[in-house]
């Protein structure tokens, strides 16, 4: 080997020389196009340069080979895996093909192999997939193993500093693991080199061993019995037999395969002699086997450990093996151990049963993990994370019995030394799988926490334990069990107000904790009265002995507790109809009760009310009749029990205390079934933006909403005081504004004194002039520093504070707040059954309150609140009664809405869709009403058409005219759009109105449109339409139609495409319409006003013709419409032909027409076919590549050649006109036998012109066209005798009457398509030269045909 002049480092994978014969120096030379006779590259240039850049191929076995073929040997080493996927494939598809070479193959295997020894990152994926790939893809008779064999020799020679050489090992063991990989190794002595090499190269670093076992157990799984005893086991049984002290991770691993799949030859006499055991799971193995696993490290999970524990689980022995061995080893854990331990727990969760997790949860594996946990920063703490994890998995799993819960939970609390185990390791694991927990576990679980509460003395750990416990008491597997729940609030209790030896801080945390826990414990309004009737019943026995409580809360507390059981009394003896009333009222003492405890004062004056109103509730509950009841509800000198009850509920829902916010809506969840007007008027006024008055707001500032009401009533005022009232304003804010400035005058003038006085002997200078610091000393400058830092402190004291304009005051915020917890009551009502009475009164409330707070950023959750109630309340369907409600104030409802866009114009962008449905919903209402007056009533249907709700009707065509006919009108269109498709009877009427709209004169163009819009929705509508009576629907329809008929007459080139799209698809809907469809099954009535469907819709159907004749309707949306407008009413577009300025008939193709004129109707008839040969006579962009002007002389060659011969054939004689008598029309065997004439033609031609497009040769394919030209010429005379032949069959052929009903059978459009197919192919005939190529006037034809 020469001595290297230089050090360089370049990667192997790069083919440099083929051989392998020249050294590194003179590879690096290689690379960079450099001969040995050039300068070394000396040893500061920078190592990138030499590694990075691509090297130029200039070997001698990549000759021949494209440098796109050996650029994808640099893809195998990207960092994408899917671009080294895509290169491999690419390279096994160059080899694999029959144009690779013996050179390409060699080269590819050389490159491969030496790719192997590659340091970088991605290289030894890409080139080993590669290799294996190819390997298998080739059979022996391709590529022998020699060849792999030569290459490994000559490419990974050890040689080279140590790195290299390490690198080169690695190489080999890859290269022979392919070999194995692939499935080649069936020669017994090539085997034997394989392992051999393999077992030598695990010896030469501790990190190429797994690499090369991994192979070993391959090899082991692939070979039988007979090879594995000849030749792999002698191999392997001097490296397997070492003793515990000696043996390793991969070693043992390749031991135990060796034993399950060859347990013969790897027997109990061999294990005897190695271990002195005949079997790894006797317990003389137990203590070897733990000093391997702690004493060796592996990277991620070894194969071993699943391994060690599927063999020690079967055998029954792996608790004596983790109890008595494992654990014990553990007592001083070191990094390695900690590692090996959780690796190989987890490996045991994935094998072992739930009920055997627990045990397998010692105290060594317990401390290891929360030591681990605690620091975060551990570099094991993903290890950790995921042990945790997979206890979950187990915890979660639904299988999983409640005592291998408890069992598994119970350990790691335990064990741990911490029963706040979330608390002390930083994790959410009990909070998290808590939800999976059974309810034997949750009862466990907090019987551990109050035992730890009892005894602990830390106070953190145990408020972290309370907080838990409560929330277990809502947990769903508990939802039943009301009396342990009971027991749970009662022991909070205990702690937070009857525990004097608790600490303050634990004491204030326990009465937090302990109203928490009240707060939606129980899904079921039943469930919760008993829980919270025990929870008082226990909670009664610790206040009686209690003596910090005052004599007045045990006062009312006594009450309380004679109130609950005079209650619980009543509950058993009354039925479940009348329960509700007792459980309102038994909700709300119990838990005023509790709220003594904490806060005396508000509980004790509505316990008072609520004494008032549970004295009137059951006064009411024992009368007897209905007519008491209702002279109670009418008594005008005290108010019904349930609007103080809703008095009570406000007052505490003005609170912030969420527990109080879950206690009114379960109440209120109640009486909404039984909430009556006034009571839910006094909700209405909390969110009603005029209602100043809210339990919220003070006199203070009431008096400020006084003001501001006034003034906002003298702007709506007269011009005269507005102007009045606006200066006395401007006056106001004048002064205010000066009064403003004079502050800020006086603050400035003070600081403009500091700074003089700061200054001292400059203070003389004027503001022009400016002092020069360059004069003044350095205890000057010092003095002037302290002196005006001071004066600007003063001067940053004594500026007023600006306000936060971007955050509501206080007062506002406490507001808003409170109506978004009312809104949660009328939410509540929504999904009731109401009465119309009750639901149109609380629409008007919230819709103010939409508009007040809709353009306010600062409120929007209550504008979102308010919406979303609000939707609600307008998609009510059904109405619990409608008793208290007359068709009057409906109307007087609906009236206010349709005002509300002119008065409220600036808000519609933001609230028309609003108004659209709170006006729907006025709709609904009145159709429900009128339906249950006309059943009361007993009413009859009237015979003549009539409205049947004036009021409404009259609102909706005043607003509609206003609508149509004023510009700027502010009323929504979905109001009225909405309404027509509802089934309202009454819209019916306004058809008349509407075909006005839509085609008058005076009417704005986009206001047309949506009058045919709302023609189209209004003939959808069965109801409104069906109670017009069919005289008048029959009127209203001849209005329309004469209408649409002058519309589409006068259509031109300037008409709306999408008006006419409108009208078109209204004509399509009325068609269609099934009370439409009814006039035309009904006979004519007398009097004349009956008419047949066909004399009414006939003159639109020509106008529509017209209108196809002009060629209109280009536009996509409206083409298509108008297509299918026109198939219903039974006109065929393909029949109607483009206005002519020629007199005349209507144009039809005759047989006695000009040649010229069948011609331009042939190419205007023309189907799909005709498509295809306008797009072959399109220009083609011109080219200048060579041989281009041989193909088009070919080409012209050959059309010439198949259309020659068919010049001189005429279908003259065939009379095919649609209109001509049956007996001249041939019988459709002779059109079937000059059909396949024609099929087989053109299935000729078309198999000359694929024959000489084949190949791109112009030679070539002028012989070709040379050759089917004179195939032509000799059947030329043969197809004349046979066209000759059909046309006298044709003129003799007389039809007889039965051929001729069945050629009348034949439809018109199949007829016309053959007409113009045959008199095309003869016009395109007569139209050619002499010679067979097109006439000046056919190219001039096809021209226009594309560009039209």
């Amino acid at each position: 080997m020469k001595k290297k002049t230089g050090k360089t480092v370049v990667p192997v994978e790069i083919d440099t020389s083929l051989n392998g014969t020249g050294n590194k120096e003179q590879k690096a030379r290689t690379l960079d196009g450099k001969s040995e006779n050039d300068t070394v590259a000396p040893e500061n240039v920078p190592i990138a340069v030499l590694t990075t850049s691509k090297p130029v191929i200039n070997t001698k076995s990549s000759k021949g080979l494209s440098q796109q073929f050996l650029d994808l040997f640099w893809k195998l080493a990207d960092k994408e895996a899917s671009v080294r996927l895509t290169a491999s494939l690419e390279i096994i598809k160059h080899i694999e093909s029959a144009l690779s070479t013996a050179s390409q193959l060699n080269y590819t295997i050389g490159r491969l192999v030496q790719g192997l020894a590659s340091n970088r990152e991605c290289a030894r994926h890409g080139y080993y997939i590669t290799l294996v790939g190819i390997l298998k893809a080739l059979d022996d008779t391709q590529l022998t193993n020699e060849i792999v064999h030569e290459a490994i020799k000559n490419r990974l020679e050890a040689e080279g500093n140590k790195k290299e050489r390490i690198d080169q090992h690695v190489g080999q063991v890859l290269a022979y693991g392919a070999l194995l990989k692939s499935g080649r190794l069936t020669d017994k002595e090539e085997m034997h080199l394989v392992v051999d090499q393999l077992i030598i190269g695990s010896k030469i670093k501790n990190y190429i061993q797994p690499v090369a076992y991994g192979f070993l157990e391959e090899l082991c799984q692939q070979v039988d019995a007979e090879t594995f005893k000849a030749t792999v086991w002698p191999l392997l049984k001097p490296e397997l037999s070492l003793p515990w002290e000696d043996q390793t991770f991969d070693t043992l691993n390749l031991l135990l395969v060796a034993q399950s799949k060859f347990p013969k030859i790897v027997d109990k006499r061999f294990w005897k002699e190695t271990f002195g055991s005949s079997s790894i799971s006797n317990p003389e193995c137990f203590s070897g086997l733990t000093t391997l696993i702690l004493t060796n490290s592996a990277s991620g999970d070894h194969p071993l450990f699943t391994r060690i524990a599927t063999i020690l689980f079967e055998s029954g022995k792996l608790l004596d093996f983790w109890s008595d061995h494992f654990d014990p080893a553990l007592e001083s854990p070191t990094n390695l151990k900690s590692v090996a331990a959780l690796t190989m727990f987890n490996s045991l969760l994935k094998i072992v049963d739930n009920d055997m997790v627990g045990k397998l949860l010692v105290k060594s594996i317990v401390s290891i993990l929360v030591t681990i946990l605690q620091a975060k920063d551990d570099s094991n703490f993903e290890l950790a994370d995921k042990t945790l994890e997979s206890i979950k998995t187990v915890l979660a799993k639904e299988d999983i019995s409640p005592d291998a819960q408890i069992s598994i939970i119970e350990q790691l609390l335990t064990l741990s030394g911490h029963v706040a185990f979330d608390k002390n390791t930083n994790t959410r694991f009990l909070a998290n799988v808590s939800f999976s927990l059974k309810k034997e576990t949750i009862v466990k679980i907090v019987e551990m926490y109050r035992q730890f509460v009892n005894d602990s003395s830390r106070t953190q750990d145990k408020i972290t334990l309370i907080q838990h416990l409560a929330k277990l008491i809502s947990h769903p597997a508990m939802q039943r069990d009301v009396e342990w729940k009971a027991s749970q609030l009662v022991f909070l209790a205990q702690w937070a107000y009857f525990t004097p030896s608790a600490s303050k801080v634990f004491s204030s945390a326990a009465k937090e904790t302990f109203h928490r826990a009240l707060d939606h414990p129980c899904k079921k309004l039943e469930d919760l009265s008993t829980f919270l009737s025990k929870s008082f019943h226990h909670v009664n026995k610790l206040v009686d002995v209690d003596g910090e409580i005052t004599d007045e809360v045990k006062a009312y507390w006594r009450n309380i507790k004679k109130v609950a059981e005079k209650i619980q009394k009543k509950k058993r003896a009354a039925k479940e109809t009348d329960s509700w009333t007792d459980q309102v009222f038994l909700v709300l003492y119990i838990n005023m009760g509790f709220e003594l405890l904490r806060q005396p004062a508000l509980p004790s004056e509505i316990i008072t009310e609520l004494d008032t109103c549970y004295s009137k509730a059951t006064e009411n509950s024992n009368k007897k009749t209905k007519a008491a009841k209702a002279k109670q509800l009418e008594t005008p000198e005290d108010p019904h029990w349930l609007e103080v009850v809703t008095d009570i509920l406000l007052s505490l829902l003005s609170r912030n205390q969420h527990l109080l916010r879950s206690i009114v809506v379960s109440v209120w969840s109640l009486l909404a079934e039984h909430v009556t007007p006034n009571a839910l008027q006094q909700v209405l006024d909390v969110i009603d933006p005029s209602k100043k008055d809210t339990p919220l707001v003070d006199a203070d500032e009431e008096d400020e909403d006084l003001e501001e009401s006034d003034l906002s009533d003298e702007e709506e005022s007269p011009n005269a005081d507005a102007n009045e009232e606006s200066e006395i304003e401007e006056d106001d804010g004048d002064d205010e504004f000066s009064d403003g400035m004079d502050e800020e005058e006086t603050i400035t003038d003070k600081l403009r004194m500091k700074i003089h006085e700061a200054l001292g002997d400059s203070a003389a200078l004027t503001d022009t002039e400016s002092v020069d610091v360059d004069d003044l000393s350095d205890g000057q400058m010092e003095r002037l520093d302290k002196a005006l830092g001071s004066a600007f402190q003063e001067f940053r004291k004594a500026r007023p504070v600006r306000k936060n304009v971007n955050k509501l005051p206080k007062e506002g915020t406490a507001l808003m707040h409170f109506r978004i917890r009312c809104l949660d009551l009328i939410e509540v009502l929504t999904d009731k059954e109401l009465s119309i009475s009750l639901s149109a009164a609380a629409m008007m409330p919230l819709l103010s309150l939409l508009e007040v707070t809709v353009k306010e950023p600062l409120q929007k959750p209550l504008m979102d609140r308010t919406r979303s109630v609000l939707r609600k309340l307008t998609n009510i369907r059904r109405f619990s009664d409608s008793k208290d409600v007359v068709m009057e104030d409906l109307v007087k409802l609906l009236q206010i809405l349709f005002s509300k866009p002119y008065a409220k114009k600036t808000l519609m962008p933001y609230i028309s869709e609003d108004i659209v449905q709170c006006c729907s919903f006025i709709l609904r209402c009145t159709l429900h009403l009128s339906r249950v007056n006309d059943s009361t009533n007993g009413q009859k249907k009237s015979k003549e058409p009539h409205v049947q709700v004036d009021g409404v009707y009259q609102l909706y065509r005043s607003n509609l005219s206003k609508f149509f006919l004023k510009r700027d009108s502010p009323v929504p269109f979905g109001v009225f759009s909405r309404a027509l498709v509802y089934p309202w009877p009454d819209a019916g009427f306004l058809l008349e109105p509407l075909i006005e709209y839509a085609f008058g004169p005076a009417i704005l163009k986009n206001r047309k449109l949506q009058a045919v819009q709302l023609l189209t929705a209004l003939f959808r509508n069965s109801t409104a339409l069906s109670a017009l009576g069919q005289p008048l629907l029959t009127k209203r329809l001849h209005s329309l139609l004469q209408c649409s008929q002058r519309v589409v007459e006068e259509a031109g080139s300037d008409s709306k495409p999408k008006y006419l799209n409108e009208l078109f698809i209204l004509l399509r809907v009325v068609l269609l319409c099934p009370e439409v469809a009814k006039l035309r099954e009904d006979s004519p009535t007398s009097g004349g006003v009956g008419t047949d469907d066909g004399e009414l819709w006939k003159p639109f159907k020509d106008a529509l013709a017209v209108f196809t004749a002009k060629g209109l309707g280009k536009q996509k949306d409206l083409k298509k419409n108008h297509s299918m407008l026109a198939r219903l009413m039974g006109l065929a577009l393909d029949e109607i032909e483009p206005a002519q300025p020629c007199s005349g008939g209507s144009k039809r193709l005759t047989s006695s027409s000009s040649p010229e004129a069948d011609g331009a109707k042939s190419t205007k008839t023309t189907t799909n076919g005709s498509k295809a040969a306008e797009m072959t006579t399109k220009k083609k962009m011109k080219s200048n590549r060579p041989g281009d002007k041989e193909k088009k002389e070919a080409k012209k060659r050959r059309m010439t050649a198949s259309g020659e011969g068919f010049g001189d054939v005429t279908f003259a004689q065939v009379d095919m006109d649609i209109d001509v008598a049956p007996e001249a029309e041939p019988s459709s065997s002779v059109v079937a036998q000059e059909k396949i004439g024609e099929r087989k033609k053109r299935h000729k031609d078309s198999e000359t012109m694929k024959a000489g497009s084949h190949d791109t040769n112009g030679n070539q394919v002028e012989h070709e066209v040379v050759k089917g030209a004179k195939e032509a010429n000799s059947k030329k005379k043969k197809l004349k005798k046979k066209d000759q032949n059909s046309t006298d069959k044709v003129s003799r052929h007389v039809p007889t009457a039965a051929e001729g009903a069945s050629a009348e059978s034949t439809t018109p459009q199949k007829m016309k398509k053959r007409q113009t197919t045959q008199e095309s192919t003869a016009d395109d005939r007569r139209e050619q030269t002499t010679d067979g190529t097109p006439s000046p006037a056919k190219k001039k034809k096809k021209r226009k045909s594309t560009i039209d």
